[in-house]
């Protein structure tokens, strides 16, 4: 099953996460701080919704070779998923090293030794010495690796599991888990200790199970016979209650500027987050094949994996050097460079090793 409108999200939730740490890292503080662009300032949250899409995608895969029956489905998942994300994590990760910050390649032997082990293992957002030490945003791969390992132990389960049993469970243990972080982390006066903690695979099973209860609904053919007997009746309620969790979810978040102090919003409100970004997926698996009317985001969406990897090396080369002289001018030349290196990267690393290993 293929879906071509999620390529579409992934465009989005790289561009969310670019433009946000070019505001950041810019600085822009005369960036709009109302209308619709006012979604860019918190921009972090396309990690969010890259873990719903994931959490979608990857369920659909694993379970349908579940179910397939194949003995070997396991390694066949895992290889493809290997394919995906480990060439061009390892390319930028060297770039990294060798053109953002060789600083790192002078550390005593043993810390760097520790550095790259624990990139290279995809361990590294365990511990916050090493969580963002090698291009920060790869933590979020290292968490995506481990969900990996989780749905290819757990794919007999997440395949005949009752959806809101998953649904249920995913919630809860990433509430606890974020509670934990939390109370653990609240004396240390460094909200970063709470953000490690927080966003740890447990703690974000609550977007994860979202995406998989979706793919659930897709391969068990709920949806098809929802659409067959109501016709256009499961879009229009979906997109409704994506209106409403969004308007919700966005005036909780900016009423709330401390965050990370906040108990209540480390626990509880990514859940909400999470469950719009479904609704959202859920409207793209629904609606007929736009992405076809919009084939550069399409590409977009189909490079976004080398966008997440390559901005903030871009980014980071661009200011250290001084290469820009304003804002508009940082984000103009950042998105040209890591297009240009993604559509690269995409054409002569990513896809021919992808389509030889699948």
């Amino acid at each position: 099953m293929y879906f071509p409108n999620v390529n579409l999200l992934r465009a989005f939730a790289a561009l969310l996460v670019l433009v946000y740490h070019v505001i950041e890292l810019g600085p822009w503080p005369d960036f709009p701080a109302s209308g619709a662009l006012l979604t860019f300032r918190a921009g972090w949250v396309g990690v969010d919704l890259f873990f719903v899409i994931s959490g979608f995608v990857i369920g659909l895969s694993a379970i349908k070779l579940c179910r397939e029956g194949s003995s070997d489905y396991r390694w066949t998942f895992m290889r493809r998923r290997l394919a995906r994300i480990v060439p061009l994590y390892v390319v930028t990760l060297v770039a990294f090293l060798v053109i953002v910050q060789p600083s790192l390649l002078s550390l005593p032997w043993r810390k760097l030794a520790a550095q790259l082990v624990s990139h290279l293992l995809f361990l590294h957002n365990l511990h916050p010495a090493s969580h963002g030490a090698i291009n920060g945003p790869n933590w979020s791969v290292a968490a995506e690796m481990q969900f990996y390992v989780l749905v290819m132990l757990a794919a007999p389960l997440l395949s005949r599991i009752d959806v809101r049993a998953l649904l249920a469970a995913g919630v809860l243990i990433a509430w606890a888990s974020r509670a934990l972080a939390f109370w653990a982390t609240r004396d240390l006066g460094n909200p970063f200790y709470t953000f490690v903690y927080a966003t740890q695979v447990p703690s974000m099973l609550d977007a994860f199970a979202i995406g998989i209860a979706i793919a659930r609904l897709h391969l068990d053919g709920t949806l098809q016979r929802w659409t067959a007997r109501h016709r256009w009746l499961p879009l229009g309620v979906s997109a409704g209650l994506f209106a409403i969790a969004l308007h919700f979810v966005w005036q909780s978040y900016w009423s709330h500027a401390d965050y990370w102090n906040n108990a209540a919003m480390v626990v509880f409100w990514r859940t909400g987050l999470a469950t719009t970004f479904g609704l959202l997926v859920l409207v793209a698996s629904l609606l007929p094949d736009i992405a076809r009317f919009l084939r550069p985001l399409d590409y977009l969406g189909d490079v976004s994996y080398g966008v997440y990897l390559w901005h903030l090396p871009v980014i980071l080369t661009l200011t250290a050097h001084a290469l820009t002289r304003s804002p508009m001018e940082l984000l103009t030349w950042t998105l040209a460079v890591v297009i240009a290196l993604s559509a690269l990267t995409w054409h002569f690393l990513e896809r021919p090793i992808i389509r030889r290993l699948h």
